[in-house]
């Protein structure tokens, strides 16, 4: 009994600790800047960012689940950085049409709305780049991959939150027009994208 209540213990405590690496120290747009695009088409386009955050959730922690199980296969390989890409892409494709069969067979409420979701979020680089950035932890359990594809999902969605509040005052008319809209709101995220680098305790090169 103890020992069932340890391994229940240690996995949700990597899931946990997965999690909050993954939605501050690894954030996949103000750490990485992978998903950037795809963040700001959804503010643009004025999807529900929630909505949007929790499918995306949902389809990389799945996607995490299965590069859980054929990740001790990967290992093994010869040249597995180069190959792993492509595996993890049929992963998320996999995952894609699980999803959209998934929906277009379970759910009623909103269900052109969700589709529509699932394929901006299924093909979106910070998916791909959370897969091989979990993949590259080679001592990371099964907690750790769930904790770490829930934490990216949260981290993106609350990062695609706080661009969306940005976004129609870096559009207003006291903003340059060379740089209202898309150009400023890069050069905004590039700014918290730094605050975050130092607050969790990096010094410039400089």
């Amino acid at each position: 009994m103890n020992g069932f209540l340890d391994i229940t213990m240690n996995f949700f405590k990597d899931m946990l600790t997965y999690s909050m690496i993954a939605i501050f120290l690894e954030n996949t747009i103000f750490s990485r800047a992978l998903g950037t695009s795809t963040s700001l088409f959804v503010v643009r386009k004025n999807f529900n960012v929630f909505l949007f955050g929790l499918v995306m959730t949902l389809i990389i922690t799945t996607a995490s689940l299965i590069a859980f199980i054929i990740n001790p296969l990967l290992q093994n390989m010869d040249n597995k950085y180069y190959i792993a890409p492509a595996i993890y892409v049929g992963v998320i494709g996999m995952v894609y049409i699980l999803f959209l069969l998934g929906t277009s067979k379970f759910v009623k409420k909103r269900k052109d709305e969700i589709l529509a979701m699932i394929h901006v979020s299924a093909f979106n680089c910070s998916v791909l780049g959370a897969l091989l950035l979990s993949s590259n932890k080679s001592e990371m359990t099964l907690g750790g991959f769930l904790g770490f594809g829930i934490g990216t999902g949260i981290g993106f969605t609350l990062a695609t939150y706080f661009v969306g509040l940005a976004y129609e005052k870096l559009s207003a008319e006291e903003v340059p027009y060379a740089f209202r809209g898309f150009p400023i709101t890069l050069i905004y995220i590039g700014i918290v994208s730094l605050a975050i680098y130092g607050i969790i305790g990096h010094e410039l090169p400089f």
